[in-house]
């Protein structure tokens, strides 16, 4: 290959595009960093989200959610499975968008909205970048131009 073929090699290698494909690649992963912060009570800008009151904790013991909810624990987000296993992400205008199928009624949502649940600190998002997401990105560009 000469330089002429090289430079429209690399001028073809489509940034967004793969970045949208090192996304997808790396989504599990990425998703659960965001589990990890809320199975600790954070949410997504690293900031505890609240503590089990006495009525919550009286109320779990009935009705048996999946994580326990202990009296001035932190809050584990995990009750029936459906918000925590309902996060996914997409990627979107430049921007990976968190969401949940779990959302459930407005009030919850309203919940999962205004406490900052869905998303991940800049410290993270650094994380994202420098760690899962270059390292795919560099494999894609290397197996564009020895094409």
């Amino acid at each position: 290959m000469n330089v002429v073929q090289y430079k429209r090699r690399l001028q073809s290698f489509n940034v967004e595009s793969n970045i949208e494909k090192a996304v997808k690649e790396s989504s599990e992963e990425i998703v659960n960093l965001n589990k990890v912060s809320l199975d600790k009570g954070l949410n997504y800008e690293d900031k505890v989200v609240g503590r089990y009151s006495a009525f919550t904790a009286s109320w779990a013991k009935k009705l048996k959610p999946n994580k326990p909810k202990i009296l001035g624990a932190l809050y584990n987000f995990d009750w029936t499975g459906s918000f925590i296993n309902g996060i996914f992400i997409t990627y979107e205008n430049s921007k990976i968008k968190f969401s949940s199928r779990g959302m459930g009624d407005a009030k919850k949502s309203t919940f999962i909205t205004s406490k900052k649940l869905l998303g991940l600190s800049d410290v993270k998002g650094k994380m994202i970048n420098e760690v899962i997401l270059t390292p795919i990105l560099r494999k894609l560009f290397k197996s564009h131009i020895s094409k």
